[in-house]
């Protein structure tokens, strides 16, 4: 018998899997997008982010469970859909390139200075490859694990309370020089990862897909409370010049069994990027089976990281990685949106066209 993942399971990848790198400056992009306040802009993201998730949950039910390849095969030729296919995993790929190209930038200008990019870039390939060759069985067990060994680290904000205070906070309330689309976008592109699960229909159990809105949610409140802790944290000012605020307020926690607590959460907060990176790349992966199933997966597989390893080598700078990551995050929240409206539109049509033969008949 098949192996199904379990809702459990999926609550804990999608919260494991979502882009958290975008963390590390999410105050700061709150503040630049909403203005004083800014955090409060997160609740009009999750909404969003809810709709869309609504929206894989509706082609589950009304494909029965179908594969979103077999639905859209049944009426437009793979030749016709091999353009589109070919756009979603150079998307999906470059994600992965550049959260890992930024992670491993990140670490090495406050931890590792003399360590050259290349042999992380290997070494973190090299544990997705790992990954990757036990597919999303495997991928979902080791989320699992992850999670036990990184959840605890949200209790260390904790020691930050003694330095809150709510009189930085301003008594107004989405005011300012705000940027609110583009900084929607971006703030938008810390819960993507979510919409690779329209690939999982044939793999998991019944009633699944309220799994998603759980790890959703689960992803949410970290967000608002790292964010609101930096409200309360800095003055308004201060977040809009801090590139990394939440690196900074790692910086002030003070353990008396711990000296550098930023170097422990960088380290346990690998296991989160991994997976983020390995999951796009499993998407990736499964479009080009489905492409050409004749090609052995791992072959696939090693021509997805191939790619992957020369993308992440183009951009050198932080800032070039941003920009990148900026440019690359339009495209992927458009194929989270635009995909499921347009398989929506297939079954539509598929249910129009057998009314139409049933009535026939």
């Amino acid at each position: 018998m098949k192996e199904r993942l379990h809702s459990i399971q999926i609550s804990i990848l999608i919260y494991m899997i979502q882009n958290q790198i975008v963390l590390f400056s999410l105050p700061r992009l709150t503040a630049e997008s909403y203005g004083t306040n800014g955090w409060l802009g997160l609740i009009f993201i999750y909404v969003l982010v809810n709709i869309n998730i609504m929206l894989i949950a509706i082609i589950y039910k009304m494909g029965k469970g179908k594969s979103i390849f077999e639905i859209i095969e049944t009426m437009i030729p793979k030749w016709v859909m091999l353009p589109v296919y070919l756009f979603i995993i150079g998307t999906w790929i470059g994600m992965a390139s550049m959260v890992m190209k930024m992670y491993i930038l990140i670490i090495k200008m406050f931890f590792f200075p003399g360590v050259p990019v290349t042999l992380f870039i290997v070494l973190i390939t090299y544990l997705c490859f790992l990954l990757l060759k036990g597919g999303i069985y495997h991928i979902s067990k080791a989320s699992v694990l992850f999670f036990i060994l990184t959840i605890w680290m949200i209790f260390l904000f904790i020691y930050l309370i003694p330095e809150f205070d709510f009189t930085r906070f301003t008594t107004f309330y989405l005011k300012g020089n705000t940027d609110f689309m583009i900084g929607s976008v971006h703030v938008y592109s810390a819960f993507l990862g979510f919409e690779i699960s329209i690939l999982f229909f044939h793999m998991v159990e019944k009633k699944w897909t309220k799994s998603i809105f759980i790890g959703n949610l689960m992803n949410m409140s970290i967000y608002c409370i790292i964010t609101f802790l930096g409200y309360g944290f800095f003055s308004f000012n201060q977040l809009l010049n801090d590139i990394y605020p939440v690196i900074t307020m790692l910086e002030y926690i003070e353990i008396p069994f711990l000296a550098r607590v930023e170097n422990l959460i960088f380290s346990f907060l690998a296991f989160r990027v991994i997976l983020t990176i390995v999951i796009y790349y499993w998407g990736a992966q499964q479009i080009c089976r489905n492409i050409n199933s004749r090609l052995k997966p791992n072959y696939w597989m090693l021509i997805i990281l191939t790619v992957g390893i020369f993308i992440s080598l183009i951009p050198e700078t932080l800032f070039d990685v941003e920009k990148w990551l900026d440019r690359i995050s339009y495209f992927a929240i458009g194929i989270a949106w635009l995909l499921p409206l347009f398989v929506l539109c297939i079954l539509y049509f598929q249910n129009l066209m057998n009314r139409g033969n049933s009535d026939a008949n």
